[in-house]
């Protein structure tokens, strides 16, 4: 993997602030009720049916349901960092031999309209780390 170098002339156009922190569960309910009904956080957004959703968005966190056997550990499903230059940041990480877990794409809603662009990387820890931009 190549370093990047003091030299560099690039900077990333980064949005100065953490997008969302995105963290399993095997019981989403309980979450749910820790960050939207104890700490009072709005929930902006659902996916997969009402009932049942395998993942809630409240401002800053991202919660998803487990699939499967899953026993919880404290580690962290990803860290999204909001960048307007999204394209530009990936050809950096691919160029420097970064492991890719999702190349970019839409990110689509259950409306069917797109409402971000996103790709997902390893950094050198093997945590996820998602590029990110509303569009």
């Amino acid at each position: 993997m190549r370093e990047a170098s003091v030299a560099d002339s690039f900077e990333p156009s980064v949005v100065p602030n953490i997008q969302h922190v995105a963290l399993r569960t095997n019981n989403l309910e309980r979450l749910i009720a820790f960050y939207h009904g104890t700490i009072g956080l709005p929930i902006t957004r659902v996916r997969g049916p009402e009932d049942h959703p395998d993942a809630v968005w409240l401002p800053g966190v991202q919660l998803v349901r487990a699939d499967g056997d899953f026993e919880a550990s404290g580690t962290l499903d990803h860290l999204a960092i909001g960048i307007d230059n999204v394209d530009e940041v990936c050809a950096r990480l691919e160029a420097a031999g970064t492991k890719v877990d999702r190349s970019p794409f839409e990110v689509v809603g259950n409306d069917g309209k797109a409402f971000a662009y996103a790709s997902f990387w390893y950094d050198p820890d093997g945590n996820r780390v998602e590029i990110f931009k509303h569009i």
